[in-house]
């Protein structure tokens, strides 16, 4: 079945080189997202629409728009959000393996969500794991719990000599504080175009949680996890501790310790390995082409 899409951008300087292939509107925070979205739908009817907004960006009317779009017989998908409007839609998406529903939630859509869910941007392919000595660190886009400034210096004093350090500077990151006569081999890269080819050379990884975590298991990465954001990920970070897949700190402290266990470990190490492998087989992109299909 062949598809016309076109891409709606909301945002201030966004890289539309992206889009090249596509065709696209990029849409600046001051104007009207509901007018120009029924303006679309005017010139030439929208069959779908696939709303993924943050949180902070759902237009004040934006109930009205379903509505309007509902009534032309279009169906309407939500990623990632939009719980609220439930009733309104025709499928909620979860790039997630965990979902609590609020003790508001209303009926209506279909909510999928589950390990083929996610949404990974990453080109490269899965490799058996060998055991090595280097070892990728990731804070997040912004490091936000500064793990910058004292990370990099435990990590150098507690890690085997012959360990290699990759330390990424996320894009909203400060630089990091490196120790100043390192006893292991540290690199530091600043925002890198892609975390792929840095994930793929790692025989081991520490990270904040977040999605670059999922992409990490998906390479089959033996992995350390813990977030920086106190109970906030807490009931995700139990259940991946208790299927095995990688393992799971309190804090930047253990999580030293626990990288110095499974680079000790190589039967454990293996293990992660192979079964975050197994879980994150499937893609999210593949999984939401499916559920589009199948919408009556």
């Amino acid at each position: 079945m062949r598809a016309d899409i076109q891409i709606l951008v909301v945002g201030d300087q966004v890289n539309s080189d992206k889009f090249l292939t596509i065709p696209h509107c990029l849409l600046g925070f001051d104007r009207d997202l509901t007018a120009r979205i029924l303006e679309i739908n005017f010139r030439k009817h929208i069959d779908l629409v696939v709303f993924d907004l943050h949180p902070q960006m759902i237009p004040i009317d934006l109930a009205v728009l379903l509505d309007r779009l509902r009534e032309t017989s279009c169906r309407l998908v939500a990623i990632d959000g939009l719980l609220q409007f439930r009733s309104k839609l025709d499928l909620i998406f979860l790039p997630s393996f965990l979902f609590v529903p609020p003790s508001d939630l209303q009926e209506g859509a279909p909510i999928i969500y589950g390990w083929d869910c996610f949404f990974l941007n990453i080109q490269e392919k899965p490799l058996d794991w060998k055991t090595g000595p280097k070892v990728l660190a990731l804070t997040g886009g912004g490091d936000v719990s500064t793990l910058g400034k004292t990370w990099p210096i435990l990590l150098d004093k507690k890690l085997p000599l012959n360990s290699e350090l990759c330390w990424i500077t996320g894009p909203f990151a400060k630089m990091p504080d490196l120790p100043q006569a390192p006893r292991i081999q540290i690199k530091n890269h600043k925002d890198p175009a892609s975390l792929g080819p840095f994930m793929s050379a790692s025989n081991y990884a520490v990270t904040v949680f977040g999605v670059s975590f999922f992409e990490l298991l998906y390479l089959g990465i033996p992995t350390v996890v813990f977030s920086p954001y106190k109970s906030k990920d807490q009931l995700e970070l139990k259940e991946i501790s208790k299927l095995g897949l990688a393992l799971v700190a309190e804090n930047e402290i253990e999580a030293t310790e626990l990288l110095l266990e499974l680079m000790n470990d190589e039967s454990l190490a293996r293990r992660l390995s192979l079964r975050s492998r197994a879980i994150l087989s499937n893609s999210g992109a593949n999984r939401l082409c499916l559920e589009l299909a199948n919408l009556n």
